[in-house]
């Protein structure tokens, strides 16, 4: 499977709300960093993001998807994801990531956010993560 399919399906996952253990060891290696906004994440620590996200958005969408592009071992992806809380908020977070993967699984992610500015989301708070998600910090 090539590198964008990929990083395609794990982005479909977390936009699915379905990212779990299984997942996470389907697609990524042990020694995944997660890099987002300056801060750098292990791969239990992406989990633990991710879990804590998966608990308090009730789901995701994805929209503006640039079309992801393939670089050598990286993949490169830009895109609104849109968030809506437990409570009936709405998030929405610009996003550009680069996702490097070796042999199928993602090695690293690193991604960069920032608030839409006529989401409903309070000074502070942000979406991540995702992706790739997402998914995608």
């Amino acid at each position: 499977m090539d590198n964008v399919k990929i990083v395609k399906e794990i982005t479909d996952a977390f936009a699915e709300n379905r990212i779990d253990d299984r997942v996470l060891s389907r697609y990524f290696t042990p020694d995944f960093e997660h890099m987002v906004n300056g801060r750098r994440n292990d791969l239990r620590g992406y989990s633990d993001h991710l879990a804590r996200y998966m608990r308090e958005y009730e789901r995701f969408r994805i929209s503006d998807l640039d079309e992801p592009f393939a670089a050598g071992d990286k993949v490169v992806t830009s895109y609104i994801l849109e968030a809506e809380k437990r409570n009936g908020e709405t998030e929405e977070m610009a996003v550009m990531a680069i996702w490097r993967l070796a042999d199928g699984k993602v090695k690293s992610l690193h991604e960069v956010d920032a608030p839409r500015e006529h989401s409903t989301n309070t000074p502070g708070s942000s979406v991540r993560g995702r992706g790739s998600g997402r998914a995608r910090g």
